[in-house]
């Protein structure tokens, strides 16, 4: 994809992606590489072996086999190979996505890997997304009416003692194909890209080569304005700390706290105590509303937000959550 600055070398990003890994990851830690044979995580796994080797961490990989494509035993013989060649070890984890999921085929495959990451005798996960991957969660967050947290993309690290690491983000997809090439590198090319039924595979085949065609730094550019919009939403997150006080940062909540607040920040602390159970904000319409009810409800009324993933409700001056 063009750019309007000069690509980096192969050495140079090797180099980035390297001190990336330094920044973020202690020396010694153990090391997974989730590995799908595609073009990112092939890069990923080639630079984060050689960074092992240099901090004399332990490493290994984790392919996801969801049975979904013909080529899908092929994949994982590719990405065994490769480990093979590279001298790191290689799990391959099986998994039945249903088909019919309620929740789409995409988010059922994603809840599937991160369930098969989570039982890992790893300290960190990589994951190779990068700067088009970031481009394109910006633009397919915008287009579903997000707001700063949505805006703010993909984070370099995430999840409990910073598990989850995404060194790559400031790396382009045509950079990434460059080091491979290089190197010599080969990956598997996933058919289900080519589908533009998934509202990514559209943004990343007909949305970003527009954009590009007219803005060459597109890419870049997108990708930088989630760094801002992240820095936005660690003030938000600040200001929710702030006004929890001594309180811890998990439900329930005291209506009486929220009743003191602006409605703004009362929201915006809603939405932080979500974050921190790793749960989505319902619409801001809908928080709004549920906001309302929680603080204006007299004591014998129990207003409540029912989703599918969970359940908030006032009961005894507090606002509560409930699980499935």
């Amino acid at each position: 994809m063009a750019s309007s600055r000069n690509s980096r070398s192969t050495e140079d990003l090797h180099r980035s992606v390297r001190e990336r890994l330094a920044e973020l990851i202690p020396p010694g830690r153990r090391i997974a590489v989730a590995f799908s044979g595609g073009l990112d995580s092939t890069v990923l796994l080639h630079i984060a072996a050689d960074h092992a080797a240099a901090t004399h961490s332990p490493i290994s990989a984790i392919h996801i086999h969801h049975g979904l494509s013909q080529h899908a035993n092929a994949w994982a013989s590719h990405c065994e190979a490769l480990c093979a060649s590279l001298a790191v070890p290689i799990t391959v984890v099986r998994v039945s996505v249903p088909r019919d999921a309620p929740e789409g085929l995409e988010a059922a495959a994603r809840t599937l890997r991160y369930a098969a990451f989570a039982e890992l005798g790893a300290d960190h996960v990589l994951l190779g997304h990068h700067a088009n991957d970031q481009a394109e969660t910006l633009i397919l967050n915008l287009m579903r009416g997000a707001g700063v947290r949505g805006a703010a993309g993909m984070q370099s690290v995430r999840g409990p003692d910073n598990r989850y690491v995404r060194p790559m983000l400031s790396c382009t997809r045509a950079e990434l194909e460059a080091y491979a090439n290089a190197h010599g590198l080969r990956w598997v090319e996933d058919d289900s890209n080519s589908d533009q039924s998934y509202a990514r595979n559209f943004v990343r085949q007909e949305v970003l080569p527009v954009l590009t065609s007219r803005f060459p730094a597109a890419v870049e550019n997108l990708a930088r304005s989630v760094e801002y919009f992240a820095e936005s939403q660690d003030m938000l997150d600040e200001l929710a700390r702030h006004d929890l006080g001594d309180a811890p940062a998990t439900f329930p909540v005291s209506v009486q706290l929220l009743k003191g607040l602006s409605e703004a920040r009362a929201r915006n602390l809603l939405r932080y105590l979500l974050a921190e159970a790793d749960l989505q904000a319902p619409a801001s319409k809908k928080l709004a509303e549920v906001l309302r009810q929680f603080i204006e409800a007299g004591p014998d009324r129990h207003p409540s937000l029912d989703l599918p993933a969970y359940r908030l409700y006032r009961a005894k001056g507090e606002v509560r959550l409930e699980l499935p």
